[in-house]
């Protein structure tokens, strides 16, 4: 073999363990399809049955904690003393009878007796008169219940509107958490290269021309779907319209 030939053969091999060496030193990307956006989602029921007499937020808006989301007017019978005076026809009927005995008894028509019977009944007409009399009313009022947002969020009202019937405990709306996470699942070939704290790029498919930067910070035991693995977002998301089940591509840089 010529020096040429042997030459040529050199620098093939070089040439071949050097694309071996680059092709096993180039980072690994690891990425799945199988993932979506995630957050806490809490139902809000009502505590009692009533009308809805107003709604200060819209289908979808965000709330905060503690926010006003809706008022319900609920009609409620109540006991309520009435205090009135007492019959004053009865006692005015007893003085006439008084004074016609008084008249009967100077003329000597009835006894002292008599009379005195006349008298005892007047004073006590007087005394009951003087004494008002309470009795209980039922009476039907309303009451106002707000209800707050327990967490800060996306408000779903459930199809609901002002002047709609709820009865109790019925779910008034849900607030789904702004505190947006990815729920992905990784192959399970690829379970050495997955590490709690690893950084990843989020790709959510509604907003394509944008990468979002995140990281590992659960990972769960293998299952049917593969590798549970729960992604949080290192920036905040909250002005971001993302919505539960929203489909998304989690890559992990080796």
């Amino acid at each position: 073999m010529n020096k040429k030939a042997i030459l040529l053969v050199i620098i093939l091999v070089i040439a071949f363990v050097g694309i071996i060496s680059f092709n096993h030193k180039r980072p690994v990307t690891i990425e799945t399809l199988n993932a979506f956006i995630s957050s806490d989602s809490i139902s809000i029921q009502s505590e009692n049955s009533g009308k809805i007499k107003v709604l200060p937020v819209k289908q979808s808006e965000k709330v905060q904690k503690g926010q006003v989301i809706a008022e319900i007017e609920t009609s409620v019978k109540i006991s309520k003393s009435v205090t009135t005076s007492n019959n004053s026809t009865s006692a005015k009927k007893t003085q006439q009878e008084y004074e016609n005995a008084a008249i009967m008894y100077k003329d000597g028509i009835i006894s002292q007796e008599e009379y005195d019977k006349y008298v005892k009944k007047l004073n006590k007409a007087q005394e009951e008169a003087s004494q008002p009399k309470t009795r209980q009313e039922i009476v039907t009022t309303s009451k106002v219940t707000k209800v707050y947002s327990p967490i800060d969020g996306i408000v779903v009202l459930n199809n609901l509107k002002e002047g709609d019937t709820i009865k109790k405990e019925a779910i008034l709306a849900k607030v789904n958490s702004s505190h947006k996470e990815v729920n992905a699942y990784f192959s399970p070939s690829n379970k050495e290269n997955i590490k709690e704290g690893s950084a990843v790029d989020i790709t959510v498919i509604k907003y394509p021309e944008k990468t979002f930067r995140g990281k590992i910070v659960d990972i769960a035991e293998i299952d049917k779907k593969g590798i549970p693995v729960k992604v949080t977002f290192d920036q905040d998301t909250s002005s971001l319209d993302f919505q539960n089940g929203d489909s998304v591509i989690v890559k992990i840089k080796q």
